[in-house]
């Protein structure tokens, strides 16, 4: 029996732990805005983390107008808008990191956990920052 108790513990942890992950979709939120705008893939590999646009919610941005270099008139949609961030523990971080579709801007990025289904990002540019907290899509 104890064995029993021991192994559901187990695998409840175990799940736990699996959604602790900033892997996933996620459900982008714009605090100035105050209103949801995409949803976002969050992936792994090679080590870094990336993410990308995977649908539009705002249809009002749809293209990259003010992106420049290749990601120019692009479609949101597909858009890498994290690009390569690099494990630092708890956080994941890379300077031109983070791609803003809004402002065309690429920001210094920061990205990490604030529960099982909250994602923090923070982009900063300069002395001005901004953190939105994503929700994952189940």
């Amino acid at each position: 029996m104890k064995r029993v108790v021991l192994i559901m513990i187990m695998c409840l942890c175990g799940g736990m732990l699996y959604a602790q992950t900033e892997e996933g979709v996620w459900e982008t939120f714009d605090n100035k805005r105050n209103k949801v705008m995409s949803h976002v893939q969050v992936y792994k590999q090679d080590g870094k983390l990336y993410g990308k646009v995977v649908k539009v919610l705002d249809n009002t941005y749809a293209t990259c107008t003010r992106c420049s270099g290749n990601d120019k008139n692009k479609p949101i949609v597909g858009l890498m808008v994290i690009r390569g961030l690099e494990n630092k523990g708890k956080k994941w971080e890379k300077d031109d990191g983070i791609l803003d579709p809004m402002s065309g801007l690429i920001i210094d990025g920061e990205v990490w956990m604030d529960g099982p289904d909250k994602l923090k990002v923070k982009g900063t540019w300069g002395f001005i920052s901004d953190t939105q907290t994503w929700t994952r899509v189940k």
